[in-house]
């Protein structure tokens, strides 16, 4: 398993990171996998045809097949969260992959290594946190006027972590991750999604606020990651 590990990820410059994680509590990673496992990933998020709406107004939850079946009840759907944005209600509009299709080959592997005993130690290296195991892991894909408002992750995990899939986005087309400060009054850090990235960052108890911007309505570029926790 751990040569399997060191072919897919490119387990790099851990004292770096280190230093950089115990300072700020969130980090980057650049060129995380291995080129070809990454263009593979990329290649099956833009082909992917079974998403769901995935949307939510405070703790209230909605997924519906995005299909000519439920195309009516998704429209009035988004028109609602957007209008509940604008009251400053907890709310989030993008594409989720489908939990309960059988997993390709590609993501039973990318499970599995994300999950590997070889993996875990590398990001308690660089954390210190101790983590043993993944939580939830889903593929998620934004398209224009899609968004997540500002949230903190409480009880997900206690670490948090995004594999950015997207080739060629830039900071315009909105879709950004957010830092806040714990009064969400202020911005306090902005991670651009970059092409075969990790973020990584720590969830304490109480949660960090957080949130992804709109992308901008209209757009055809689309924005695809890997989300998910470890605990």
């Amino acid at each position: 398993m751990e040569e399997q590990v060191q072919t897919l990820f490119h387990l790099q410059d851990v004292s770096k990171y280190k230093s950089i994680f115990e300072e700020k509590k969130r980090i980057n990673i650049s060129n995380i996998l291995e080129e070809n496992m990454a263009k593979q990933l990329f290649k099956y998020a833009v082909l992917e045809k079974n998403w769901n709406l995935s949307t939510g107004i405070d703790a209230v939850k909605y997924q519906k097949k995005v299909s000519k079946q439920f195309e009516k009840a998704n429209v009035q759907q988004i028109k609602k969260v957007n209008n509940k944005f604008n009251e400053d209600h907890f709310t989030y509009i993008f594409y989720r992959g489908l939990n309960n299709q059988k997993p390709s080959y590609i993501e039973f592997s990318m499970r599995k290594m994300l999950n590997s005993p070889e993996f875990i130690d590398y990001l308690n290296q660089i954390t210190q946190l101790n983590i043993t195991q993944l939580n939830t892991l889903f593929l998620s894909k934004y398209k224009g006027g899609h968004f997540l408002s500002p949230h903190s992750d409480k009880g997900n995990g206690r670490l948090a972590f995004v594999l950015n899939l997207t080739m060629g986005w830039k900071p315009q087309y909105g879709g950004l991750l957010h830092f806040m400060n714990n009064e969400k009054t202020e911005i306090i850090d902005t991670f651009t999604p970059q092409f075969n990235q990790l973020t990584l960052f720590e969830v304490p108890e109480n949660g960090i606020p957080h949130y992804v911007s709109h992308v901008v309505p209209g757009i055809k570029k689309e924005r695809f990651a890997i989300t998910g926790w470890y605990s």
